[in-house]
């Protein structure tokens, strides 16, 4: 590298004019110098440049970044070249001054050594990777070597262990064979006690699982008599006949055991399914063995030989007597339900999601002169049945009540079979089945009289501004009109009163009536038993409603009498919610109160109080010293209020004052709701 420096800057400075040579001295003292400079610049260069090629083979392969490797390296060489050279010519002009500027010297020497540069790693670098290879070349020679060596003395001690090992087998063939003629009959006997222990254990398995099944599961022929292959013990608790019995019809054939009004249904069910080769499952009835009749579910099939020819029938029988009994109580309950609101003079009714009717009683069949389809898949919307006006009214309340919201009772136009239209109030809630709203239920309310007694009302009030507006006439005949008005305003308003009392009952009835049918639905399913004698009970207090909703007054044992029903009916509703104490002594039975005025009292304290089996609703009833019936209740009342429907108690103190100048009280402390209704005398009362 110093030679190549050295003849390179020798020529560059002969021929580029910074000496002149004009004596032999000189010349020889140029190459001196130029050796010397060569030398230097030659050893400052290559380590740097050795340097930076290992370190650029260490962390930059060609492979993989050929690119970023380049710029790298043509940067550091640039760097490296230029500062040799710029030290160096420094150096030089610093001994002997140059004819021309530092600084054009310095940038011709630096693109000579940057020329010179590039050619020197290009060297180093093919150098280093010539002798790489060559070593890599060797240690491949020598490995490849000593594999071969490996490979021959492992194949020399492998035939070795070969030649062992097939002398070894043979041996121990011989010993084998002598061993197996010894051991087979040992081993046979063997497997044959472990197959007959598998088996008897498959067998055990096979009863115990047959037996434990819900049913008795069988293998039978397909002949006249079902005449057994197999059948588990279980039939025994089904039928009381053992499974033995019954095999190759030891004792008795199955089917004698079959209801004879079933035989057909039987036959027909399983010929049927066997045809088209597919499972069979039916219900019949079978004759217990103490004569009693059983219902079973069967369910099984076809066993064909070849896929042709029916060989047996396999199955099981299971007994659904019970699910049956409670099918058979149900739908009695339903029919009771059904009868029960047929024989209510209140329409009823029942819709789905969609407003389509699901059922009518007979009173709201003959109300909008329905006749429901047989077939359950045509539909009748109950929105035909409302005039156009409120139709969009209904769907929203409807649509309200789908997502359980509380709708309060409506007032709405309906169409009669005759064409007119009738004003109603319809009270309803959601139907819900399994936390899950199915449809509405609720009860039809014909408003038409009050609606009547509204518009007598108003032409009364026209009729005395008519009159106020002829006061010029004579003061005889001013007088005359102004007492007639009088008499007719004093009648419109006790007719008032007496059909707010009649609109006070009918809201009674529908919510009583609605709460209870909804209590009824729920134990129709869950307690046959208790739903028929709720619905006794539901039956008599209706009566008592429909008797006395004519009187104004009752005696007092008639209404306590009422009231026990009542209070059975809560019991159920609030499962031990609700505390009711009543103390009232005999002597006061003859004595008269408003009909249905204590119920509504109660409804009064459940509507607007919340309770639980924790803090449960207390009431306690019991009859003053001033003859006033007391009705006292706890307080606990609701943080969200019910929406009012415009009567309540205002209700019981304008019916007392239709008959008698008597007022009840009602009164609310911190802790208690107080009522108090006064006791009227009786003719019987006065006689005495």
């Amino acid at each position: 590298m110093a030679l190549v420096l050295q003849l390179i800057v020798i020529t560059y400075n002969h021929f580029s004019g910074y000496h002149e040579l004009h004596s032999f001295t000189e010349f020889v003292l140029r190459v001196i110098r130029g050796i010397f400079y060569s030398m230097i610049a030659g050893f400052a260069i290559a380590y740097p440049d050795l340097i930076v090629i290992h370190f650029l083979n260490k962390k930059f392969q060609w492979s993989k970044g050929a690119l970023k490797r380049s710029a790298i390296q043509f940067t550091l060489m640039l760097l490296i070249a230029i500062t040799v050279s710029t030290l160096l010519t420094t150096f030089a002009h610093w001994i002997s001054s140059y004819p021309q500027g530092l600084q054009n010297v310095i940038f011709n020497n630096a693109l000579i050594y940057c020329v010179v540069n590039a050619f020197f790693m290009s060297i180093i670098e093919a150098w280093i990777y010539l002798d790489e290879s060559q070593r890599e070349k060797a240690r491949a020679e020598k490995l490849q070597q000593e594999l071969i060596m490996e490979a021959a003395n492992r194949a020399m001690y492998e035939a070795q262990i070969k030649i062992e090992e097939e002398k070894n087998k043979y041996a121990q063939q011989l010993i084998d064979q002598e061993k197996k003629l010894n051991q087979h009959l040992e081993e046979e006997i063997k497997k044959r006690e472990v197959i007959t222990q598998q088996l008897n254990e498959k067998r055990e398995q096979l009863n115990s699982i047959l037996t434990n099944l819900a049913g008795a599961a069988y293998r039978c022929y397909f002949d006249e008599h079902y005449t057994m292959k197999y059948i588990s013990e279980k039939i025994y608790e089904i039928s009381g006949y053992h499974a033995s019995e019954f095999i190759d019809n030891t004792e008795i054939t199955f089917s004698k055991i079959i209801h004879p009004d079933d035989q057909e249904l039987c036959r027909k069910s399983i010929e049927e399914a066997t045809k088209e080769k597919r499972n069979y499952e039916f219900e019949y009835r079978i004759i217990h063995k103490n004569g009693q009749v059983v219902w079973v579910n069967e369910n099984g099939k076809g066993i064909y030989n070849g896929g042709e020819e029916l060989t047996y029938l396999d199955g099981i029988i299971i007994d659904i007597t019970r699910r049956k009994e409670a099918e058979f109580a149900a739908a009695e309950s339903e029919r009771n339900y059904k009868e029960l609101t047929d024989l209510l003079p209140q329409p009823i009714y029942e819709l789905d999601l969609d407003g389509n009717i699901l059922f009518l009683n007979g009173s709201c069949k003959e109300f909008l002169g329905i006749e429901m389809p047989e077939d359950s898949n045509v539909k009748i919307s109950a929105l035909d049945y409302m005039v156009k006006e409120d139709v969009q009214r209904v769907q929203e309340n409807i649509k309200k009540s789908n997502q359980a919201y509380l709708v309060s009772p409506n007032e709405y136009t309906m169409k009669r079979p005759d064409g007119s239209s009738s004003p109603v109030l319809i009270y309803g809630s959601s139907i819900i089945r399994n936390n899950k709203v199915v449809g509405r239920r609720g009860i039809i309310v014909d408003i038409s009289e009050r609606k009547k007694q509204e518009e007598k009302l108003l032409k009364a009030k026209e009729e005395l501004e008519r009159i106020n507006n002829t006061l010029e006439q004579s003061v005889a005949e001013r007088t005359k009109q102004l007492t007639e008005a009088n008499t007719q305003l004093l009648k419109l308003q006790k007719e008032n009163l007496q059909s707010q009392f009649e609109v006070l009952k009918q809201q009674v009835n529908p919510h009583f009536l609605f709460n209870s049918l909804n209590v009824l639905t729920s134990l129709i399913k869950v307690d046959p038993d208790l739903a028929e004698s709720f619905t006794e009970r539901l039956s008599k207090v209706y009566r008592y409603v429909l008797e006395n909703k004519e009187k104004d007054l009752v005696n007092l044992s008639t209404e306590l009498e009422f009231l026990n029903a009542y209070l059975f009916l809560l019991e159920i509703r609030f499962m031990k919610k609700l505390f009711i104490d009543i103390r009232i002594d005999k002597s006061y039975y003859d004595y008269q109160i408003l009909p249905i005025a204590i119920q509504l009292i109660i409804e009064n304290a459940i509507k607007h109080n919340t309770f639980s089996k924790v803090q449960p609703l207390k009431i306690e009833i019991f009859v003053d010293d001033k003859l006033r019936l007391n009705i006292v209740n706890n307080l606990n009342e609701r943080e969200t209020k019910f929406v009012s429907t415009g009567v309540g108690l205002e209700n019981i103190n304008r019916r007392y004052a239709l008959v008698s100048d008597q007022k009840p009280v009602f009164k609310k402390s911190k802790e208690h709701f107080i009522a108090k209704l006064p006791l009227l005398k009786s003719e019987k009362n006065e006689t005495e």
